[in-house]
């Protein structure tokens, strides 16, 4: 640190020139990432917000507040009409969370789909679970008949996922659930949860079953408003049915307002909170369908132009996740990084990955298109 202070002209253009090196969403060129520009009103209530601690809630009532809304409204999207839970920092936190209220009760056997995000394995080497991972079927979700083999009395919990990060695959949910006969089933819908509820109902029901709270045995599921929620970052939602799994969670907090402690994180921002809380009352459910209804028509329109290039989907996307299979993925990448496009790869099977977010545009999709042709 230097020991006087520097102008804030010299700040503002050290922090420009930080900025310029990120990637700037906005100009449509970024298709790998599952983020997107947060929503104008998001931004401004997050900032409102910037210097209260929900982690210390008798402090911050009206956060408190506007935390159990965001919780209430997320919940009515999943069908689960009164959810406990938080408001964290993203999946992951919600993942771990929910893997360390399935071992606190006494089991360590974890059982996963290798689809999972990886996540779950940080869960299982932080707390030393034993992990077995399930393989996939033809359609790329857990295979059944590898889950019925694998269950049995030591089972804690069975990870499921409505929305794979690589490939956008909603496990059979449904079926999970009556295989575990009454062991709990988590749902990572990080990405779906603001996803699938937008979509035809009719489609979703033949493509992917009942995947969320209509399940009576779903116990607790993630979902972010900081991706397609269009809120800002960090901000994902742990939902759980009930509240005796965080029985399992309190510590002591005395030097705080509240006696009990529930969440990994003890200081937790207000911003995202704020910021999900003011952008899921302005779009409403009418908005987030406008939205996800062009994302999807932008995914069919890029899946016929690669189609047309002699690139078939690996699986046709029931999201706005669409991916190719391709040889040589790494080198088209790397070509498209030259030309200013930034994509992702897919590891089994080999392809490319793109993520329509809403800042993809119809014209990005034309461009995208004529680029990858050259760099074909």
């Amino acid at each position: 640190m230097n020991f006087e202070g520097v102008s804030k002209e010299r700040i503002q253009k050290e922090l420009q020139g930080a900025k310029e090196e990120n990637l700037d969403l906005g100009r449509s060129r970024v298709l790998g990432s599952m983020c997107t520009v947060p929503h104008p009103i998001a931004v401004e209530a997050h900032m409102g917000f910037i210097d209260s601690n929900l982690g210390n809630p008798g402090l911050c009532r009206g956060t408190g507040r506007l935390e159990r809304e965001v919780l209430r409204m997320v919940g009515g999207l999943v069908n689960l009409e009164d959810p406990s839970g938080h408001f964290l920092s993203g999946a992951t936190e919600a993942n771990i969370t929910a893997m360390f209220m399935a071992r606190s009760r006494g089991k360590r056997k974890v059982i996963y789909p290798v689809s999972a995000h990886f996540s779950v394995e940080k869960a299982v080497k932080l707390m030393e679970l034993e992990p077995v991972r399930i393989g996939l079927d033809d359609g790329y979700r857990m295979d059944l008949g590898e889950l019925e083999d694998a269950v049995d009395d030591g089972t804690a919990i069975i990870f499921s996922v409505a929305g794979t990060t690589e490939l956008g695959a909603v496990d059979p949910v449904d079926r999970i659930v009556s295989i575990a006969n009454g062991i709990p089933v988590h749902v990572d819908a990080a990405f779906g949860g603001f996803v699938l509820p937008f979509l035809d109902q009719e489609q979703v029901r033949k493509r992917a079953g009942v995947w969320d709270f209509r399940n009576e045995g779903v116990t607790s599921m993630a979902a972010d408003p900081h991706k397609m929620g269009l809120s800002t970052i960090p901000g994902g939602c742990l939902l759980y049915r009930d509240l005796e799994g965080f029985a399992h969670l309190g510590v002591d907090s005395p030097y705080l307002t509240t006696p009990v402690s529930y969440t990994l994180s003890g200081t937790r921002a207000s911003g995202a909170v704020a910021g999900a809380y003011a952008v899921m009352r302005y779009l409403g459910r009418e908005g987030y369908g406008s939205i996800v209804r062009r994302c999807m028509e932008n995914t069919s329109r890029l899946k016929e132009g690669l189609v047309r290039l002699s690139m078939e989907p690996i699986i046709d996307p029931l999201m706005n996740i669409l991916a190719v299979h391709h040889p040589e993925p790494e080198r088209v990448k790397g070509a498209l990084e030259m030309e200013g496009w930034y994509i992702s790869t897919v590891r089994e099977p080999s392809g490319l990955r793109f993520v329509i977010m809403p800042h993809v545009t119809s014209e990005a999709i034309d461009e995208l298109i004529d680029v990858m042709e050259r760099a074909l």
